[in-house]
This record gives structure tokens, sequence and C-alpha cells, in this order.
């Protein structure tokens, strides 16, 4: 439940996804239309001193570049900057609470650059954590609510004042969206809800309308990318995810050309690629599709099956056949508006866009409640 102060309605509404493969936002400044921002996963230490020289010329490129933050004496490079400038990794070991503190941050101030907001707001947020990491949200709320009171930034301090937090397990927008168009029936269905991403691979199970606490694995797509890059030499696992899931079921020479750094032996060092992506596609499947057969109800119990996050896409030939007979909805029906679209994230918004809209309404029911009251 939204809690807003009395005398307070958000200047920014902001929904957040912590995915491995990079953080995925829709912002709504009051007043305007929803925005999505899109920021890369790394977050590292660095001292004040580097990060302010690393962002001397904040005006040559967008906010998302060069965002670092500072709590107390806690200084953290996020998104490229921590990569680009310090080497950071996605950072996929951690919990994903442990980086969200940051990554929120992170966001809050490239929201506030791009939208040329004062250095005192009103926030209210709405989080996705994995089901197996959800009990974490009820750790992270003192957290964020402290440090957005005042943080660090590469263009001073921020202070944004905390008045609505929610939290929900990956798939949650998209179940709420689902279970308001789905409506009554909803009541009487059993229905998988089963979410697939860059890290983890998250299952949760709704009982005529009443969803259970879920079931995570690792089994998100960094796993097959681990595979291929075994089998090969010298391949960053950044640009072998975009060649991978560019070149799709049938992959093709001209998807892994910029991979290979040998002109004199490129088609064999193309070839022994696509050998790697065929046998750890087929490897992955398998290790996922299993693990799904396991933790799902038997076929015969379930009505409905939504798959959604951007593996999802990737693998729907292998997970069409885990369920011959069910009925898939896949991304659970949402639709992206194509103004939401510019950073060609697709249905990877599905989830945070959907909870984007449930919290929106819960805000703004909130702000009616508080005009009736006067």
């Amino acid at each position: 439940m939204v809690r807003l102060n009395r005398q307070a309605y958000p200047e920014v509404t902001l929904t957040l996804d912590f995915g491995g493969s990079g953080t995925k936002g829709i912002a709504q400044i009051r007043g305007s239309k929803p925005t999505a921002i899109w920021m890369e996963p790394a977050v590292i230490k660095a001292s004040k001193t580097s990060l302010a020289f690393q962002t001397r010329n904040l005006g040559n490129t967008y906010p998302e570049n060069t965002a670092w933050v500072g709590i107390s004496e806690d200084y953290r490079a996020v998104g490229y900057l921590a990569r680009s400038a310090y080497n950071a990794t996605p950072g996929l070991t951690p919990r994903k609470y442990e980086l969200a503190l940051y990554k929120t941050l992170a966001a809050v101030w490239a929201i506030k650059q791009k939208f040329e907001l004062p250095d005192s707001f009103d926030i209210s947020i709405a989080l996705l954590l994995p089901p197996g990491e959800f009990e974490d949200s009820a750790l992270l709320k003192p957290m964020l609510r402290d440090a957005l009171a005042e943080f660090d930034t590469p263009t001073g301090k921020v202070n944004a004042n905390l008045i609505g937090y929610e939290c929900f397990p990956e798939g949650g927008g998209i179940y709420a969206m689902y279970c308001k168009n789905t409506g009554e029936a909803i009541r009487r269905r059993v229905i998988a809800l089963v979410m697939l991403g860059y890290r983890n691979a998250s299952v949760m199970i709704s009982r005529r309308g009443i969803l259970n606490r879920g079931k995570t694995t690792n089994l998100g797509m960094y796993k097959m990318v681990d595979l291929v890059i075994d089998r090969t030499s010298g391949l960053a696992a950044e640009e072998l995810i975009r060649a991978i899931t560019s070149a799709g079921n049938e992959p093709k020479p001209q998807y892994f050309h910029h991979l290979c750094s040998d002109n004199n032996h490129r088609d064999a060092e193309i070839e022994k690629i696509i050998y790697a992506v065929h046998s750890s596609r087929e490897e992955y499947a398998i290790a996922l599709t299993n693990w799904l057969k396991e933790v799902l109800p038997s076929r015969n119990e379930l009505d409905e099956v939504i798959i959604c996050g951007g593996t999802a896409d990737y693998l729907r030939e292998e997970l069409d056949t885990v369920f011959p007979i069910t009925p898939i909805v896949w991304h659970g029906g949402v639709e992206i508006p194509s103004n939401l679209n510019e950073q060609w994230l697709g249905s990877r918004l599905a989830d945070v866009w959907a909870l984007s809209v449930y919290h929106s309404i819960k805000v703004r029911a909130a702000r009616r409640e508080e005009a009736a009251n006067g």
C-alpha cells in the first residue's frame, strides 16, 4: 500500500526493475507523460575525487552515462560510468537489494537532470525484486528513505523525500495488470507466472487469485552466455549477448563478425562461435526446462501460463514444448506504448511498465482521497 504524506503529492513517480542486463525504469513527472529510463547494471566503489574528475564534462552526454552517488563517505559509480571508467562487472553475484540502493539513487539523479528538477522534491517509488529476495524489500525501505533524504551527486547534494514506497516480486507488475484485465475469472483459475531474466528465473503460482511466494533459481540467460564463453576464447559477455539475441534462432556469420579480431582466421572463429551458441543453447534450455517441470504444477492442474522476461522471447520454441496443451500468455498480454521504446527494450519493459501503471493509479487514488478530505 502506498502511504502518502497528507501535505504532499510526489513530483516524481518512479518504478524500477533491477535486471541483470540493466536497470529498467519508468519515471513520471507530475503533469507529464511517462518516460522510460535504462542504465547499465554495474556498480563499483570509487573516491569522490576520482568520480568528480571523470564527470567534469557533464554537458557532453546523457546523465545515465555519468551517474555516481555518495552516501556519507560511501561513493559509487553506477551504470556506464562504472563499466567504462572503472571496469566494473554487471554484479550478478550479490543479492539485488544490496546494489538496488545505489542504482535507485543514480536513477533518481538522472531523472532530476533530464527533467531539470530542483535539488529537493517528493518522490514515490515502486520496485521489483526476485521472489526469492522479496523479503529483502523490508530491509531496503529504510535504507532508501534515509539515503534519499540527502545524497551526493555530480551536480551536488540531492534531497528527495520518499513519501510512497512499495515492492513487488518480479512478474508482479504483469500479474497486477493481468488480474485487472481478467477480472473475476482470476478467482477460478490456476495460473503459473514464469519470469525469465538475464540473472534469474522465477516461478509464482496463482491459485484462485492467491499468489504464492514463488521460487527463484540462478538459471538466467547469463548461464548460456557463460557456456559460450567457456567454449570459445577472448569474448566479452556484453558484446556476446547482444550478438546472440540479434541472431535469434538461426545464428548466421554476419551477427558475429565484430567479435573476431583475427582477419586471417575469421571464418573459422565464427564457425566455432556459432557451434558454441548452438550447443550452449541446447544445454541451457534443457537445464531451464527441467527446473520448470520440477517446480510447476501438473499440466492437468494448470489453466494458463504467463511467460515473461527478455529470455522468454529467445527461448520461445523450447518453452512451447514444455506446455503443449496449456495456453501461454506471452508477457501477460502487456502492450508497451511506442513512445517508451526508444531504447528498443521491447518486452523487457513489460513488467516495469505494468507496475508503473498500477503504482500511478494508487498514487492518483491517494491524491483524490487527500483532496476529498481537504
